[in-house]
């Protein structure tokens, strides 16, 4: 009965650590099941380098970027304050031509004396661009062997400038005599005794001929300081007179016609004959600038007047005949006046001569 009571109690005992079991089995297995959250801390490290590289770029393209504007400001102000490199190489053409004065006698006169061709060379070369590398040819650029006779300058003027690549050329008109000897055959007569007889013999003569030609003489200069780069050389004299058809196309404008129109063509004859004869002083109450030609001229007529009305009056164009008081020569010019109104009154406060 005993054994029996056990051997139940072992089978209660084991039925229950079956179930046992089975359930720390299901718990294990739910635990197994629990979902882990992902490890997220390298994605968040990433990203706040990458960030921070950016900030970091940024900030570097800021400075780069400042520098760059302080630079391209200091260039601009080094612009500003330096002279411009034409301003610099501007050549005075009244300098110029007075450096000139002097190489042109020198050049163009030539006596035939040994003394006078070297000294007329040792000037010559005074004038000229220094050459550390002097060839032979340059040392004989003004020797004059074979000269015969003489040249004479006569005179002489500035005819045109031409800027080329690296110095200016200057044009000079001159006029200038050649003399040079000429072998002719002559008759004298000469005595034979009692007698005359006529005999042929062979004479020099010194011929002249006057020429005119254009001299040019390339120039170039630092500052006040002018050389001449090269040997000068002659051409023929070119017309400078040439057919040039005006660029300036004359606005289309309705002339005044209004009631005004009569006033402001008596005020016209009454300025101009003031302009003509009085002192400049003495027009100071009609004009902005007084000028006048101070009786040097006398008062001939108004024409060919066009008024049109402005913002601040009246602008007018016109032809002024006046005459040389001496022989009544008649002299034209025009002028454009801009005239202002106070009180019934004209005053010119612009006067242009065309």
């Amino acid at each position: 009965m005993l054994q029996k009571g056990s051997e139940s109690e072992k089978k209660e005992e084991s039925f229950f650590r079956a179930v046992y079991q089975k359930i720390k089995r299901v718990k294990k297995s739910e635990k197994a099941k629990k979902i882990v959250p992902k490890d997220r801390s390298k994605m968040v490290a990433v990203t706040l380098w990458t960030v921070l590289s950016s900030l970091l770029i940024f900030s570097l393209l800021a400075v780069l970027l400042s520098v760059n504007t302080r630079s391209v400001v200091n260039d601009v102000r080094r612009d500003f304050s330096k002279p411009k490199e034409d301003e610099q190489k501007q050549m005075s053409v009244t300098a110029a031509d007075n450096f000139l004065s002097g190489f042109i006698r020198e050049y163009v006169n030539a006596k035939n004396d040994m003394d006078s061709i070297e000294q007329r060379k040792k000037t010559l070369e005074s004038y000229m661009v220094t050459n550390v590398n002097a060839s032979f040819e340059d040392e004989r650029r003004y020797d004059l062997t074979g000269l015969k006779g003489n040249r004479i300058l006569n005179e002489y003027n500035l005819y045109n400038v031409k800027k080329e690549r690296g110095y200016s050329l200057f044009q000079y008109k001159v006029k200038y005599t050649n003399q040079f000897p000429v072998e002719k055959e002559v008759e004298k007569t000469v005595k034979d005794g009692e007698k005359e007889k006529k005999v042929k013999e062979k004479v020099i003569e010194m011929n002249e001929a006057e020429k005119q030609i254009l001299l040019n003489i390339p120039v170039t200069n630092k500052g006040d300081a002018f050389a001449v780069t090269a040997v000068p050389y002659f051409s023929v004299i070119y017309d400078l007179k040439g057919k040039i058809a005006s660029s300036n196309k004359e606005k289309t404008r309705e002339e005044y016609s209004g009631s005004k129109k009569d006033f402001i063509e008596k005020f016209l004859h009454s300025f101009f004959e003031k302009y003509a004869s009085q002192k400049k002083e003495d027009l100071v109450y009609m004009m902005k600038k007084p000028e006048s030609l101070q009786d040097s001229l006398s008062f001939g007529n108004v024409e060919n007047v066009k008024i049109f009305e402005t913002k601040k009056g009246f602008e007018v164009s016109c032809d002024v005949e006046f005459k040389e008081k001496e022989n009544q020569i008649p002299v034209k010019e025009k002028f454009t006046l801009e005239l202002t109104e106070n009180s019934g009154q004209f005053y010119v406060y612009d006067f242009k001569h065309q």
